[in-house]
């Protein structure tokens, strides 16, 4: 029944030029409604509720948003010991759900914005500065700007909705590890479906026939790889070229580095913690190299970067344009007004 449709939401970014436009309905359609689709299709999901009412349905369906004390059936596919039974039904709860996570204000957002600007206005000089730099401004402005974009999407959702969602982002500069990065600060809608779609199937399934030791490290693998599946559509889309497979190669990195994590870990136990102002730049940090080193040299190549900046100024222009043309109509206006006043005054008198 949903086949079809999803078939057509992965046609349609192919007529989509705009890089920003292209991105966000490949992320927004082709992926996360696709994936809530499936999620209906087996009766599970933020849709299979059926009292669901058509609006809720249709922004639900179409946002990248987490409403908050969400239900599911499965563990978080890279915090899997933190989910606990719900102590009503017996069902994993969403990981996040006992640490409040409450989407930030607009004007966080708004000065979020404003270092984008900041950002944009280095990149106009790149010139000027070293090739390594230049990467990671943009690596930091792709971070940034999703954290608006999505921020700012989480915000109208949760007006529409009228309840309570998740932030899309957690604080991911002050992560503890690369399965905290992962699993509870970076990019939750992301998170959250790859859990109901990926992680939890695989790891139901494959525990039937091994440990399970095994099996998390399956579903995990399985998760990154399907994550980096999707990630590759995308570069697909923005560049229109056959993959390098560069991105299928980071997400592969990261997959591997949580899992040595957990094994070491497991290995040392030891009960004192890094603080998370050295662990925080450091898995920030490692994952922005990677980005750079594996994923942005493809979108540098193929003038990505060149042509997002290229249609944020045409949308500059269109607004500077605009908003002339509003001052140039409204002062004439009052002009004429003006004048046509004094005239009927003089000749009152």
């Amino acid at each position: 029944m949903f086949m079809p449709v999803i078939c057509l939401f992965f046609v349609l970014p192919m007529n989509l030029n705009s890089v920003n436009l292209g991105c966000l309905t490949v992320f927004f359609v082709t992926w996360l409604t696709s994936s809530k689709l499936l999620l209906l299709a087996f009766g599970t999901g933020p849709l299979s509720n059926p009292s669901l009412p058509l609006s809720h349905f249709l922004v639900i369906s179409c946002f990248p948003i987490v409403m908050q004390y969400q239900p599911t059936t499965l563990k978080s596919p890279i915090n899997d010991e933190n989910s606990e039974k719900s102590p009503v039904n017996g069902e994993h709860m969403n990981p996040n759900m006992h640490r409040k996570n409450s989407v930030k204000s607009l004007l966080h957002y708004g000065n979020q914005g404003l270092f984008l600007i900041f950002l944009l206005i280095l990149n106009l000089y790149r010139h000027k500065f070293h090739q390594d730099f230049i990467a990671f401004i943009t690596c930091l402005f792709i971070v940034v700007g999703l954290e608006v974009m999505l921020g700012v999407v989480a915000v109208i959702g949760q007006f529409l909705l009228r309840t309570e969602v998740e932030s899309p982002f957690n604080n991911p500069y002050f992560a503890s590890s690369l399965k905290d990065f992962w699993g509870r600060r970076w990019n939750c809608v992301t998170s959250n479906t790859l859990r109901l779609v990926v992680y939890g199937p695989i790891l139901k399934n494959v525990s039937r026939i091994v440990g399970p030791n095994l099996a998390v490290t399956s579903a995990l693998l399985g998760t990154f790889l399907v994550s980096a599946f999707m990630h590759e559509i995308i570069v697909y889309y923005l560049c229109r070229v056959m993959p390098r497979w560069g991105t299928t190669t980071f997400f592969l990195v990261q997959g591997l580095c949580i899992i040595a994590e957990n094994k070491l870990i497991g290995k040392i136990n030891v009960k004192w913690r890094v603080p998370q102002l050295i662990t925080g730049p450091l898995v920030f940090g490692f994952v922005v190299y990677t980005f750079m080193r594996l994923v942005l040299p493809e979108l540098l190549e193929y003038k990505v970067d060149e042509r997002a900046i290229a249609e944020y100024a045409a949308v500059f222009d269109f607004v500077k344009d605009a908003s002339l043309n509003w001052v140039k109509f409204g002062t004439n206006f009052w002009y004429k007004t003006w004048k046509e006043t004094a005239y009927v005054c003089q000749h009152i008198q």
